[in-house]
């Protein structure tokens, strides 16, 4: 996310989650309305969005766990210094142990400790309020501008699984060379694991595999092997004479362009099917696959077998149509590749 983008959303959500916690304390000058490790909270949920670190089971869970370890080692060791360095160390250590990690969480076991007698008088309820509603709002606040703003939070890897038919075969993606659970039993063998999912990590592994490939030898370019003479549609255009031309001519999906012949959609023939009417605009996929020109087309062999994307929409530079790649398409042009081989 752009640097400002993510200061101005972190200093909107601390303010709001401080607001809303002032207003629903009992007495909020007692305790504190905004506990500081929430500021690191923020850094990781609006800046670092995509980060093991920053997902809502680390924030929420990570930080409720040590305030619980905070309070704990308030009661039972009078002295500050004892209690925040046996409550934050405890603290690290179940959230380790629960797969929550979140580093702030080792600050708010530290701030219990040191928070005085209105923390020691609070007890548990601390963990509550204000530590489990400021990490509640924050989460909230986060979730909705970081989709506003475009980054997907929470972080989810686009695996192939998530589109494949519901059998016990793998996504056919993994059916060849390595698997997530391959990355899974690797990186838990680590004596130093990386804060990264296995998912994650397999996803940019396969991309680096299909950079690897390309680089190969002279490949085929997208427009080397997609068609050229593509029947398109427009966003107002209606429903059921579109579906009445895809009939007629045999196409499974037609890329939707606006008035200056831009693409800013496909509609595939299942998704046009079930509608009876209304325009092409209220149904069409707006995340439709777009690659440029001379791109190579090895490189859309993750794309079009993740069991999302069965077509690629080439266009130029200036985002008009050039063609349209189908898996067909992209497996005649490997095929002919191989046989040059």
């Amino acid at each position: 996310m752009h640097p400002a983008r993510s200061a101005i959303g972190a200093g909107i959500a601390l303010a709001l989650t401080g607001l809303v916690t002032a207003w629903l304390l009992p007495d909020p000058s007692a305790l504190p309305f905004l506990v500081a490790p929430m500021g690191a909270s923020a850094v990781l949920v609006f800046a670092l969005p995509a980060a093991p670190l920053a997902q809502p089971r680390a924030v929420l869970l990570g930080n409720f766990v040590s305030a619980l370890f905070g309070v704990s080692a308030v009661q039972l060791f009078p002295d500050p210094l004892v209690a925040g360095s046996l409550g934050a160390g405890a603290a690290i250590l179940a959230m380790q142990l629960l797969r929550c990690t979140h580093p702030p969480g080792g600050a708010v076991a530290l701030f219990a400790a040191f928070g005085g007698d209105a923390v020691r008088e609070a007890g548990f309820a601390f963990a509550l309020l204000p530590v489990g509603l400021n990490s509640l709002l924050l989460v909230g606040l986060g979730i909705a501008f970081n989709n506003l703003a475009g980054s997907r939070y929470p972080h989810r890897a686009e695996t192939a699984s998530t589109a494949s038919p519901r059998t016990s075969d793998q996504p056919a993606a993994e059916r060849t060379g390595f698997s997530d659970s391959d990355v899974e039993a690797v990186l838990d063998r680590l004596e130093d694991r990386p804060d990264i999912e296995a998912e994650d990590l397999a996803s940019l592994l396969r991309a680096v595999e299909a950079e690897a490939f390309a680089r190969r030898k002279p490949l085929p370019l997208c427009f080397d092997i997609m068609s050229r003479d593509v029947i398109t549609c427009r966003a107002t255009d209606e429903i059921a004479p579109t579906l009445a031309l895809m009939d007629e001519r045999c196409v499974s999906a037609l890329p939707v362009l606006d008035e200056k012949d831009h693409v800013i959609g496909l509609v595939p023939r299942h998704v046009l099917a079930p509608a009876s009417q209304g325009t092409v605009r209220e149904v069409m996929l707006k995340g439709a696959c777009l690659v440029a020109v001379d791109r190579p087309a090895a490189t859309l062999v993750p794309l079009l077998s993740d069991g999302v994307h069965h077509h690629a929409v080439v266009v130029w530079s200036n985002g008009t149509l050039a063609g349209l790649i189908t898996q067909t398409d992209l497996l005649a042009g490997m095929r002919h590749l191989s046989e040059d081989e």
